[in-house]
């Protein structure tokens, strides 16, 4: 027997070397993005985390602003090229764009954090 789908699990977030993000509903919810906010990649300690930056007010143009991917939808994008390729070559991706997982949320300090798993791409 042969399995056409490999993976049925879709995955979170999506990082392109052209510099886009595909951020799925699941994500901007556990986050609380609104349109203008920009996300941010923290590693530490083996770890890989994803965290929004709020930009309530604020004047002039950011890096990695979300945006809606059209009217009405939760599902977010976001540009941002060195980004993008600042994490493909942090977890050693050669490829042009790879995906990964979320797991869990953790707050530390007030800031909501989403753990990557990043050492399984999709």
């Amino acid at each position: 027997m042969i399995k056409l789908l490999e993976r049925t699990r879709r995955p979170d977030i999506t990082f392109c070397r052209n510099g886009r993000i595909s951020i799925t509903a699941r994500v901007v919810r556990l986050l609380s993005l609104q349109p203008g906010d920009s996300i941010n990649i923290a590693f530490h300690l083996g770890e890989c985390y994803l965290l929004a930056s709020r930009h309530e007010n604020a004047i002039g143009r950011h890096i990695a602003q979300c945006y809606p991917t059209k009217k009405g939808s939760r599902n977010y994008c976001a540009n941002s090229v060195m980004l993008c390729r600042l994490m493909l070559d942090n977890c050693k991706i050669r490829e042009q764009r790879a995906s990964f997982m979320v797991g869990k949320e953790e707050t530390r300090n007030g800031e909501v954090y989403l753990s990557i798993i990043y050492k399984m791409p999709l």
